[in-house]
């Protein structure tokens, strides 16, 4: 038999934006660039959430910052198995791809230390 998935806390978040807004599955995803199958895997728990879905739905749906900051909580509360990173924006960047290629193999070795200190250089705006 199957295993079946709970819903995530962040599946919870969308689908109650979406009743909230009174938006149907289809045009949620289409507000979002997705398709209406993938939007409800993510709600269900079956998909990983895209690298930068949190910050569209904080940006389509002019979410408060306490909103925003609950969704990126759910985010990252979600274990996931894999992160994609789109390297195309940065192919012609030879020290961008290095900085993120070497990130990715190293990331899990390093101290929470370090990963604070890149986080903050991350988050300046």
């Amino acid at each position: 038999m199957a295993e079946e998935r709970q819903i995530s806390e962040y599946g919870e978040f969308l689908k109650h934006l979406r009743i909230d807004k009174r938006e149907m599955l289809k045009n949620m995803a289409d507000k979002l660039g997705i398709k209406s199958s993938y939007l409800s895997a993510i709600e269900s728990g079956n998909r990983d959430i895209p690298p930068a879905l949190t910050e569209l739905i904080c940006s389509k749906y002019n979410l408060s910052d306490e909103e925003c900051k609950k969704l990126h909580e759910a985010e990252l509360n979600k274990d996931r198995k894999l992160v994609q990173i789109d390297m195309e924006k940065i192919n012609s960047n030879r020290l961008a791809k290095e900085v993120v290629l070497n990130f990715a193999g190293k990331a899990a070795n390093l101290s929470d230390e370090q990963l604070k200190e890149i986080n903050a250089i991350l988050n300046r705006k």
